[in-house]
């Protein structure tokens, strides 16, 4: 049965977190009238939403984005209190005047150069966390662009979590009362602009320009033109709202896929080169940016439809992802996907999203780490919380999930080494067990005297009697290694085993844990942890039914 969506549903909770199938509802009718939303830097309860028709198909946005004389970008925070963004709110030809000189100073080169910074900002993030379960969105991808803006604008560490707050604010996806949303524009716009009036003015006394991007944009010229310090401070706090919080969102959503599909996490880990279509398949199906506004400035028909001049249009980028049109199997993701890049989520013509290459960059540094240094990510012991407050971002608050570490090739030596002397065991060879056991070995078999096998052994020696003494004592028709946790130069067992007592008849069936140190790759020490009342009662077993 089809779903039924009226357009002022669509800012929604239920729909912002999972938006999709009422895109699919929608876009048959495309162009649609009625959607009502809020751009980003306004206030809710505060400013009136803008009242607009939803682009939804791919055919449609993709003219819209390619027409910006038709769909003007210029200040759809009109008549609101909102500071106008750099770029996003412009059209040409000031826009390309604009950024041409920003581009001289956020160059390609300078973004590749960030590189080890990211990797230095990732091994951070990833060496603080706990082991167990963490949350990757509060304990990692929140902070990486926060915290690579700062390097990049040559700004104090501890301005991190200022950053992800006027994010936030900003971009509308932290409830928020209108006059705390304002308050936190005005300090994120007062601090810019006196951060960059305490640059002009320190480079006006003759010192050198430091490394960093707010230097070169002050002092970036073209055809004789130079930012003015008001371009400039719009510029920075462009890319932290923008920027620190669609990456983000970006980096979650590719963790998120990873938590969820464990065979595409084992198959980026065996074959790096997929990284980029993975990237471009996480930001075709489940890209953070969903729509933007634009203002029509003639009369245009699209769809049939008849759309006046002055009238509001949203290009909803991530249903033009979504389109079957363009994207066969849309809901699938498919690293084999031949048309990924085409995804328009970081836009497409003039207004591309200028910080693409160093998002992309920043979230390629997140996955190949992740990589390296885990051998999964498992799900956490609570579902993920989905961001319901604002339509302009789809990803999630909060993910619960388990990292699993990569083993070190000394782990994997001393584990399949253990797995090797549980074979010969399970085979009944002592002698080929002893080889694998160091000439100091101990053996701790816990439980009283009336378990055969119980006590402790040292030496090569004692061990043969111990392996031949257990074999000798009962029948196993069971023994299940589940587990294996492997740290340096010790291995924890897990399983379970279903054995019976040859000189009474019981049973033992137990869960076990072994804990195994190795030296130089060999048995060192043997701990046994199993239910020693199950052992006791299956020995005196027939001794209890005599009497």
């Amino acid at each position: 049965m089809s779903l039924t969506i009226n357009p002022r549903d669509l800012a929604t909770p239920a729909i912002i977190a999972d938006p999709y199938p009422a895109y699919d509802a929608l876009r048959a009718d495309s162009p649609v009238a009625g959607y009502a939303d809020w751009p980003p830097g306004t206030v809710p309860g505060q400013d009136a939403p803008l009242q607009a028709w939803a682009l939804l198909k791919h055919e449609h946005v993709l003219a819209a984005a390619r027409d910006p004389q038709t769909f003007s970008s210029a200040n759809f925070q009109q008549g609101t209190g909102a500071p106008t963004l750099m770029l996003v709110n412009h059209d040409d030809p000031e826009h390309a005047g604009l950024r041409k000189l920003v581009s001289l100073a956020f160059t390609p080169r300078r973004i590749r150069e960030l590189r080890p910074d990211i990797e230095a900002v990732v091994k951070d993030l990833l060496d603080a966390l706990p082991d167990g379960e963490i949350d990757v969105v509060a304990q990692v991808c929140a902070h990486l662009p926060a915290r690579l803006m700062l390097r990049l604008l040559g700004l104090p560490p501890a301005m991190s979590e200022k950053f992800q707050l006027w994010s936030n604010a900003f971009m509308l996806s932290a409830a928020m009362t209108a006059e705390e949303r304002n308050a936190s524009n005005v300090e994120m716009v007062g601090y810019f602009q006196q951060t960059v009036s305490e640059r002009a003015a320190r480079l006006a006394g003759g010192a050198a320009p430091n490394d960093d991007l707010i230097d070169a944009l002050l002092i970036a010229e073209a055809d004789g033109k130079r930012l003015s310090h008001d371009e400039v401070w719009r510029f920075c706090f462009t890319l932290v709202v923008a920027g620190s919080e669609t990456t983000m969102y970006y980096a979650t959503n590719c963790l998120q896929v990873l938590i969820s599909r464990p065979e595409l996490y084992a198959k980026l880990q065996a074959d790096r080169s997929l990284i980029g279509r993975f990237q471009s398949e996480t930001l075709r199906r489940t890209g953070p940016p969903q729509r933007l506004f634009r203002k029509v400035t003639k009369d245009v028909e699209i769809g049939g439809k008849a759309i006046k001049a002055g009238e509001w249009v949203a290009l909803f980028f991530a249903a033009a992802n979504h389109d079957p049109a363009v994207f066969a199997e849309p809901y699938e993701f498919r690293l084999d996907r031949t048309n990924a890049s085409g995804q328009l989520s970081f836009g497409h013509g003039i207004h591309y999203c200028l910080g693409a290459p160093l998002a992309n960059l920043e979230v390629e540094c997140l996955l190949n780490a992740v990589l390296d240094r885990y051998a999964s990510l498992q799900p956490g012991s609570s579902p993920a919380v989905p961001q319901t407050a604002t339509l302009l971002q789809h990803s999630h608050t909060s993910i619960p999930a388990r990292l699993v570490k990569r083993r070190s090739k000394l782990e994997e030596a001393n584990i399949a080494q253990v797995k090797e002397v549980f074979v010969r065991f399970g085979s009944g060879n002592v002698p080929a067990i002893l080889e694998l056991l160091d000439d100091e070995v101990r053996i701790e078999f816990y439980g009283p005297s009336v378990i055969p096998y119980a006590g402790d052994y040292r030496s090569r020696k004692e061990a043969r009697r111990f392996f031949e003494t257990v074999l000798a004592s009962v029948d196993i028709h069971q023994f299940d290694a589940e587990e294996f946790i492997a740290q340096n130069d010790q291995v924890i067992v897990t399983g379970h085993l279903r054995l019976t007592a040859k000189a009474t008849g019981g049973t033992i069936e137990s869960d076990f844990v072994h804990v195994i140190t190795l030296r130089n790759g060999r048995w060192l020490r043997f701990r046994d942890f199993m239910n020693t009342a199950v052992a006791v009662a299956a020995f005196t077993a027939q001794a209890e039914e005599v009497a």
